[in-house]
């Protein structure tokens, strides 16, 4: 990534307020070719109300968001849909479409109207469930998938969907260890390819082993942006998640691992735990 390139998503003094409370601050954003943006923070610290933001789905109460040099308000939906594909937090389908089918839904922005799918557009939704190590589940009824299956799904869906620019939230919610790897894996060759990559995260360490820049926010205001190891910084993280943390180097990537922090008596002796114990030994 080239800190030269022009920007494709932009923006400016963003702010987002419900009855007189901003839940997004006069946030300015870029995100550039070959770049990978993760953004992170504590619950209810604004950031799927950016991501839907940067995306159309919300319309900012003050400030502009650009996206290829045009405003986004001025974009038709189809248009914009060409531009930017949107993992939402979640994906509710009651309908009972098959894995493939709500894959193949990532290609209807590029499907004429009244045309059926090409084969390109197959071979695309096929290439996206492979890459999610999801082709085996292709006939199954999408409510009938665990909620990691159906995050992967909703995943190939967002890849299918063929985007410069791609927007996910929480893309490794419900996902194992192994899956995680393999979705930051495919996040992290999209934007070598020269896509644009923002993903919402709430594991700190994927953000340190992906991103190329990782922006943390607090109370709808960025508090920090920078390379992964600038901006996760223990005394800002303590501070923002109010939980004291460590941040040590991967023994491997030498990328920020980040640690709680805690002594002896509060990892046996947590105040839960104990008014539980009470609780049972009374009974």
């Amino acid at each position: 990534m080239s800190s030269g390139l022009t920007p494709v998503l932009k923006a400016a003094g963003v702010t987002y307020s419900v009855r007189d409370r901003a839940l997004v601050n006069n946030v300015d954003l870029e995100l550039r070719p070959g770049e990978l943006l993760a953004i992170v923070g504590p619950n209810g610290a604004g950031k799927s109300t950016l991501c839907g933001l940067l995306a159309g789905d919300l319309l900012p109460t003050a400030g502009e968001v650009e996206i290829c040099g045009q405003p986004l308000r001025g974009i038709k939906p189809g248009g914009l849909a060409r531009l930017r594909s949107m993992l939402s937090q979640h994906t509710v389908i009651r309908l009972p479409f098959t894995a493939r089918e709500v894959a193949l839904m990532g290609r209807h922005p590029h499907i004429s109207r009244w045309k059926a799918p090409t084969e390109t557009d197959y071979s695309m939704v096929d290439a996206a469930m492979r890459g999610v190590q999801v082709s085996h589940l292709a006939d199954r009824i999408y409510s009938t998938l665990s909620g990691g299956e159906q995050r992967r799904v909703s995943i190939a869906r967002v890849l299918a969907q063929d985007t410069p620019v791609v927007l996910l939230d929480e893309p490794s919610a419900a996902l194992d260890i192994g899956h995680q790897q393999l979705v930051m894996s495919l996040c992290r060759q999209l934007a070598d390819e020269g896509r644009c990559i923002l993903a919402v995260l709430h594991d700190l360490n994927l953000a340190g082993a992906y991103a190329d820049r990782v922006m943390v926010m607090s109370e709808g205001r960025v508090v920090a942006s920078g390379a992964p190891e600038e901006a996760l910084r223990p005394e800002l993280l303590s501070a923002v998640f109010n939980q004291e943390v460590i941040v040590i180097p991967h023994p491997q990537t030498n990328t920020p691992v980040v640690l709680a922090s805690y002594d002896e008596g509060e990892r046996t002796a947590a105040p839960a735990l104990s008014a539980l114990q009470s609780f049972v030994q009374k009974n």
